[in-house]
């Protein structure tokens, strides 16, 4: 794979910002990882001692063994720093003049970025730019040359969560041109194809949401409305006066009513003690069912809304009229008794 192919893999993968499936920010994790390593375009130089001098071209056996052990850090969701050690394995090299049993293998410290983008909660792939303080080292006849070194490297990979914890991983790294032919004879790019496990310490795996139990509603009183009857109807009448609908219409729009126009409502009448029972409770409930037929035509649905008439068993006054003798000082002595009220039943949340 060429080198600048490489380096646009690992710009492109820096260049996205979505990763749910990386590890929780601000945890680390670590892990470890084994596959094939490959050099190639592998270089001799013309300052090595014995028979590799000259040797500027080489059959060489490039595959070989490679793995490492890894840390890193979680700074974003989509970020991470990662550094470890890597074992880029060996190198067999045949020159051009002869020479056998050569062998170049190389070893390293590497510093990266990682960043990643999430396909689902579980799969990302990532892509890895940084460097790599080596140790490269020749050997030939029994004697070896070493050499150090910083050079750049980059990755691409992908990684599978299975779990909070655990996550497996597979890698390619390339690192450019481990080794120097001045001092060692030999140079070459390295690359590793790996498979790995990660460990994520410190996740915080979401704790199941427990239900909230559904708010109890308990039975509170009605709100009720009083209505004069005196105001609302003419003597011994059923019929809603103008002033009586008007009555009506104004109970109707107020803010409490308009609330609970889905709610039961109940309209009751009453009557005072004069005349008889069966006279007072026919005309009591003749008066609520008007006042519910009017509430129903103003816009209250008819199935809420309903009537009955209970003459003058519940008296408002109690004994306050009893020693008043004269019928008309009565009859406004026991006007609270005639009246019509209006009960909207409902239900408050218990906090």
């Amino acid at each position: 794979m060429k080198k600048t192919l490489i380096a646009l893999i690992v710009v492109n993968a820096f260049a996205v910002t979505n990763a749910n499936a990386a590890a929780d920010t601000n945890t680390w994790y670590g892990g470890a990882k084994l596959g094939w390593s490959h050099y190639f375009d592998a270089n001799g130089g013309n300052n090595s001692n014995g028979n590799l001098n000259n040797a500027t071209e080489f059959d060489t056996s490039n595959d070989s063994v490679g793995g490492g052990v890894f840390g890193g850090y979680q700074i974003l969701p989509w970020l991470a720093v990662e550094g470890g050690y890597d074992y880029l394995g060996n190198m067999q090299a045949q020159g051009n003049n002869g020479v056998s049993g050569t062998k170049m293998g190389a070893q390293g410290l590497q510093l990266s970025m990682k960043a990643s983008y999430a396909f689902n909660d579980r799969w990302d792939v990532y892509g890895r730019a940084g460097a790599m303080a080596y140790r490269a080292e020749t050997q030939q006849d029994d004697q070896s040359k070493f050499e150090t070194g910083l050079r750049p490297l980059a990755a691409v990979g992908t990684e599978y969560e299975f779990n909070d914890n655990w996550a497996g991983r597979v890698e390619y790294q390339w690192v450019s041109n481990v080794g120097n032919t001045n001092q060692i004879g030999m140079s070459a790019d390295s690359s590793t194809v790996t498979a790995g496990v990660v460990y994520r310490f410190g996740q915080n795996a979401a704790a199941p949401v427990a239900a909230e139990p559904a708010p109890a509603e308990v039975p509170v009183e009605p709100q009720r409305f009083n209505l004069k009857s005196d105001v609302m109807f003419g003597f011994n009448s059923a019929t809603l006066s103008p002033e009586g609908e008007a009555a009506v219409r104004d109970l109707y729009n107020r803010p409490e009513i308009q609330a609970a126009k889905e709610k039961t409502t109940m309209v009751i009448g009453f009557s005072d003690r004069l005349g008889s029972a069966n006279y007072n409770l026919e005309l009591s409930t003749q008066r609520a069912q008007a006042v519910a037929d009017e509430l129903v035509r103003l816009g209250m649905p008819a199935q809420n809304v309903q009537a009955e008439g209970r003459g003058s068993s519940e008296p408002v006054t109690g004994a306050t009229c009893d020693a008043v003798q004269e019928r008309n000082e009565l009859i406004n002595c026991l006007a609270p008794d005639r009246r019509v009220v209006v009960e909207i039943a409902g239900v408050a949340v218990q906090p």
